[in-house]
């Protein structure tokens, strides 16, 4: 009867040290320079262990005008986790890019990358890069397109985040 008075008065303070436990943040904000996204700023949130959705706005140079675009994404995050920041910093990616001034059927790509997340010294902040292909229909007249026949692109991608 004891032992349970001493447990019962000791609950409370379970309670509070549970509390300060360190939950890792899951809202980032995003800016980077990639193709096809272009010089971009946006938030991603990490909704599971694994998995990370993000939504970005880019801008970049062109003729005369600025091509704009709007990027939605989503990664799976595989393998061990990170000491510094106990998460996976692997991924897989898969996006769309929207480009509201292009002409159809070019206002839409898909594309999928692979890369990692750099933690720097701050647990909280750091870079993803990640390479892979993008596919934009009807564009075999470009010098820098990887296979012709499948529209493919080279995609490539430095971003630096911060936790919110």
């Amino acid at each position: 009867m004891k032992y349970l008075l001493v447990l019962i008065a000791f609950l409370p303070y379970g309670f509070s040290l549970y509390a300060q436990k360190d939950k890792p943040d899951k809202t980032r904000l995003v800016f980077g320079l990639s193709g096809p996204e272009l010089l971009h700023l946006g938030v991603t949130h990490r909704i599971a262990d694994a998995s990370q959705l993000g939504l970005n706005a880019g801008v970049g140079p062109s003729l005369g005008m600025a091509w704009t675009s709007i990027n939605l994404e989503h990664r799976l995050y595989l393998g061990a986790h990170s000491e510094k920041s106990n998460r996976k910093t692997w991924f897989f990616r898969q996006g769309t890019t929207f480009f509201p001034s292009a002409r159809s059927p070019k206002k839409f790509t898909l594309t999928l990358t692979g890369g990692k997340d750099l933690i720097f010294k701050n647990p909280r902040n750091g870079i993803s890069i990640d390479a892979g292909v993008f596919f934009l229909p009807d564009s075999e007249q470009s010098s820098l397109i990887l296979i012709k026949s499948l529209k493919l692109w080279p995609a490539l991608r430095f971003q630096l985040y911060a936790t919110l």
